[in-house]
């Protein structure tokens, strides 16, 4: 599908018909317009729309006017700078230019009111991705045949679903600047986002109030018993599609997020009990999944590594040469250092050296941040940049993405990338975490026996709290992969970029007790005041709750 084509199947999505591929316009409309009805005549039709799903992942484009709006892969950005693991180092060297950076309202906490225009990102982003989801959920249901396109449906959805219950779940956060923010959570307590499900009206769509964290989690485990059962036989041909693997792994995902509530209910687990069927189904997902873990060469590798779906992935976006619109919108253009048509080269997006100087020497993982001295020889196997065009690069900046083979000057192929969206060491450490919970002795040997594979003479620091430490290996594993807000965020864990000695940028320096208020997203005042059900139920404003350490 080329990409005017894709562009237009999503601004039709959010209409009431369906865009249908060229190639079956002997059965459709002369105007490439079908209702649901036909298309659900048609398994071209519905392939197509089975297509739609990844593709609008990667090409969600919501106009708001920053180059950080390229969908799901900007919304990792975001949230990697919301817990400020994520951050440009470029400022620390004179001619280096933070600014690059183009998720700035999330790193320096600049914006994130209602009434601000970053709040639009996720909120829209997330609705587009579920709608097209509904639309696929609601054609599959009209055909037996279609089994297998319903699962895949009902597992997008509940990918963005899951996504948005943790975003959105407004849990205890101190407000040192600002102490009534503390009260007003107290009012939103335990809600989450609306639910739209296929084929609602849209009178319900403008009265449709937050979900009870019960009632969206009792709605996401529906979507994933239905694709369990749906894709139980089922192989993708890539892997931008979810495989039964897939699905375990994000049922492990929710109950590891539902472990940490002490609140009963009838329909969801909580505490031990989610805990344990966190680790059940991690363990699932990794016999499912037939993946291997990703050894150091696939880490380090100058052309291939973390662009290029291997053995370890589960699940990942694909770009093509179709998905990328030019040199900005794109992941690589952001991420990776080498990219220098983007703002890679000039942010250079890196580590805090806290949590670098917490790695252990022998940990291989270490090698793809830039070392305080700067070594160009140490750093040359693992980058296509030159040691002149090194000079500029700044102490603890990652090389960990890296553009297509290496690609630095030609942003059409070096833009053409994929990225993880699931892999399987996520998996090994969701077991090993929640394991912990209820069975530290276990929990211990697990983590250990992951490690070795990171670092051969790892020993479990027996001075360290284990989930601490289990933490902490899924910041350095999984840095930059949009992953670890959501841990953060789950065990009321600091921000310490402004402790002394930090390399944060002087408007990122936050040190938080406990978890940041701007970790509860806001739900951005144009959806408000479209829906009467959210009147008077919006998180709180987190701007200027915690004062930046300067």
């Amino acid at each position: 599908m080329k990409m005017n084509k894709i562009l237009k199947f999503t601004a039709v999505l959010l209409g009431s018909s369906v865009l249908l591929p060229g190639c079956i316009k002997e059965t459709f409309p002369e105007s490439g317009y079908a209702t649901s009805d036909q298309t659900a005549e048609s398994p071209f039709a519905m392939e197509g729309l089975v297509t739609a799903m990844p593709t609008v992942l990667i090409t969600s484009y919501l106009d708001l006017g920053d180059h950080f709006d390229f969908g799901y892969p900007g919304i990792f950005g975001a949230t990697d700078r919301l817990v400020g693991e994520v951050f440009p180092v470029s400022g620390n060297l004179p001619g280096g230019n933070q600014y690059y950076d183009r998720w700035q309202p999330w790193l320096y906490v600049n914006g994130l009111a209602a009434n601000n225009w970053p709040t639009e990102f996720f909120y829209t982003n997330y609705y587009k991705f579920i709608f097209t989801a509904n639309e696929a959920i609601e054609i599959a249901k009209t055909n037996d045949a279609y089994g297998e396109m319903l699962g895949i449906g009902k597992t997008f959805r509940a990918l963005g679903y899951l996504d948005m219950a943790r975003q959105y779940d407004p849990l205890p956060a101190k407000a040192p600047e600002r102490p009534a923010y503390e009260t007003e959570l107290e009012a939103v307590k335990g809600l989450t986002v609306p639910i739209v499900r296929e084929g609602m009206t849209l009178e319900e769509l403008e009265n449709n109030p937050r979900a009870s964290r019960e009632e969206m989690f009792k709605f996401i485990f529906e979507d994933l018993n239905d694709a369990e059962r749906l894709l139980a036989n089922y192989t993708p041909p890539t892997k931008n599609l979810p495989s039964l693997a897939v699905v375990y792994g994000l049922k492990a995902r929710a109950y590891l997020w539902l472990g940490g509530f002490t609140e009963s209910y009838a329909d969801v687990p909580t505490g031990d009990a989610a805990y344990r069927l966190a680790a059940e189904y991690a363990r699932k997902a990794i016999d499912a999944s037939g993946c291997s873990i990703m050894n150091e060469s696939q880490w380090l590798d100058p052309k291939t590594g973390f662009n290029t779906v291997n053995s370890a992935w589960m699940w990942a976006m694909i770009q093509t040469s179709d998905t990328v619109l030019n040199n900005l919108l794109s992941w690589s253009a952001h991420m990776s250092p080498e990219a220098i048509w983007g703002y890679g080269y000039g942010a250079q997006p890196g580590i805090s050296v806290f949590n670098y100087n917490r790695i252990s020497t022998g940990d291989f993982r270490k090698k793809v941040f830039v070392g305080p001295d700067r070594s160009y020889e140490a750093m040359k196997p693992y980058t296509s940049l030159t040691e002149e065009e090194f000079e500029t690069i700044a102490p603890y900046t990652s090389f960990k993405f890296h553009t297509a083979n290496g690609e630095k000057t030609n942003y059409t192929t070096g833009n053409v990338t994929s990225i993880p969206m699931m892999r399987v060491e996520e998996m090994y450490l969701t077991e090993a975490e929640a394991t912990a919970h209820y069975d530290a002795a276990t929990g211990k040997t697990l983590l250990q026996s992951f490690m070795v594979n990171r670092n051969p003479s790892y020993t479990v620091p027996a001075a360290n709290d284990l989930v601490d430490e289990i933490i902490f290996q899924k910041q350095i594993e999984f840095w930059g992969e949009g992953i670890i807000f959501y841990d953060l965020k789950r065990l009321n864990k600091s921000m310490h970029n402004g402790d002394n000695g930090t390399n944060a940028p002087s408007s990122a320096q936050f040190t938080t007790d406990g978890r940041a208020p701007w970790w509860n997203c806001v739900i951005p005042l144009t959806a408000v005041q479209q829906n009467t059900g959210l009147s008077g139920k919006n998180n709180p404003n987190p701007n200027q709750t915690v004062k930046s350490v300067k």
